[in-house]
């Protein structure tokens, strides 16, 4: 076990003591993707803010339940998947809202010597969020997991409770719809400049 490892473990016993700067500690390292998980479900930041929240409490609340037979991460972002499928049924949110995530964006590392081509990748990953927003709920979860979080096939099995064939063919289906949107917004960018 490396050191970033056996820092983490630390601090998980600390918050299972009562630790409020564990609990600190934890919630910001993983507040930015739970919100990720939570927006690509609700489809409203409002309401996955509030979800995050619910989440948060919910975890830490059970921090003694937590088995380490899964990474930490793993079973937060399980809690908070729960949580925000149960804020849809609760509050029957219209799930075909156009609405961005507002606070969560891929970096831009300051790495790239040339302007011009951050201005490029920074196009790259707006219609990339842009088409994963035009996924469903399910297809836009799998591909955050899968490419963003990089979550294992084993990890969102983990996180959503589906099978290894229902994820493999959820992805799957997300690739080919991610591909048409992407080409959807592209063809019509193009025809704008035209």
């Amino acid at each position: 076990m490396d050191e970033s490892n056996n820092l983490e473990e630390t601090i998980i016993d600390r918050a299972i003591d009562g630790d409020e700067n564990a609990y600190r500690y934890l919630l910001e390292k993983y507040k930015s993707f739970a919100y990720t998980v939570a927006f690509r479900i609700v489809k409203n930041g409002e309401d996955a803010e509030e979800v995050v929240q619910d989440a948060f409490v919910k975890a830490f609340k059970n921090m003694r339940k937590f088995s380490r037979s899964v990474k930490f991460s793993t079973w937060l972002y399980r809690i908070v998947y729960n949580t925000s499928l149960t804020s849809l049924r609760g509050r029957r949110i219209i799930l075909d809202s156009l609405e961005e995530p507002e606070s969560y964006e891929l970096e831009i590392h300051d790495d790239y010597a040339n302007g011009f081509e951050k201005l490029i990748r920074k196009d790259k990953i707006t219609y990339l969020n842009r088409a994963i927003s035009n996924l469903s709920e399910v297809e836009s979860l799998v591909v955050t997991l899968y490419y963003t979080n990089e979550c294992s096939i084993v990890e969102i099995g983990q996180i959503t409770g589906w099978n290894t064939s229902t994820i493999k063919t959820r992805l799957y289906r997300a690739r080919q719809n991610l591909y048409t949107a992407l080409h959807h917004l592209l063809k019509h960018e193009l025809n704008e400049l035209k």
